[in-house]
């Protein structure tokens, strides 16, 4: 029997078990398909995206102490524990999570008024996350970062240091003025800060928020940064 962790609720606190190994659905490439009167063949469009994928557990539940009213219950408030996106892991693909929600209803089959059995679908954002790419990477001198997958990563970049200094990434240059310690780079969100003071007057991205591509990335940095620490948030679909 499997187990899903939903807005950091495990499905085995709440006495639900998951039935079968969910399958494995590929999102599909954002595309635009425009016709075109008098020419052969469609015109695509690329977006540079995916969409979002559905992860379906067939899960049940059973307690001869609790009726099938209040095991309903239980599986109501779990999959309604989160507004929107939440971290959704399970025990079938353990190194990696997803950020997914749930909003449709669902119903569940009374098995003689104690136990049920349920279909459950969680609407996923395309990636995959790996759960190594979490981790905070100190480097106090130049390095080089692999990255393991075939698609490119938007880390979050703390820089520490004094000053003004200049932080390359395999062709992205990120000139920092007035660094007071620390400050943050976060390529997802786009955003510069220290803390909650907004920073973003504060660089020059000469080619946006940097991105860490498949395979080696060499990190340089010079002026008044003394290291960076980098999470790399790796990926795949």
């Amino acid at each position: 029997m499997g187990v899903v962790i939903f807005n950091g609720m495990s499905s085995a606190d709440y006495g639900i078990q998951v039935e079968y190994p969910p399958e494995y659905q590929t999102p599909a490439r954002d595309y635009e398909v425009i016709h075109i009167p008098g020419r052969n063949g469609d015109l695509i469009i690329d977006n540079g995206s995916y969409q979002n994928v559905n992860r379906s557990y067939q899960i049940a539940i059973g307690d001869p102490e609790k009726d099938f009213t209040g095991m309903a219950n239980t599986i109501a408030e779990w999959l309604n524990s989160a507004s929107g996106y939440a971290r959704l892991e399970d025990s079938y693909e353990p190194e990696y999570y997803r950020m997914a929600m749930f909003q449709d209803e669902v119903t569940i089959e009374n098995i003689l008024q104690h136990a049920g059995r349920a279909t459950v679908d969680f609407n996923c954002k395309p990636q995959r996350f790996l759960k190594s790419g979490e981790n905070s990477l100190r480097l106090s001198a130049p390095a080089t970062l692999f990255n393991p997958t075939g698609f490119c990563s938007l880390p979050c970049i703390t820089v520490y240091g004094s000053g003004t200094g200049v932080l390359e990434i395999d062709g992205y240059v990120v000139h920092i003025a007035n660094i007071k310690g620390t400050i943050v780079l976060d390529s997802d969100i786009q955003d510069v800060y220290c803390g909650s003071v907004n920073r973003n007057e504060d660089v020059i991205l000469e080619s946006g928020f940097p991105e860490l591509k498949s395979g080696e990335n060499e990190i340089t940095w010079s002026g008044g940064i003394t290291y960076v620490e980098v999470i790399p948030r790796w990926w795949t679909i």
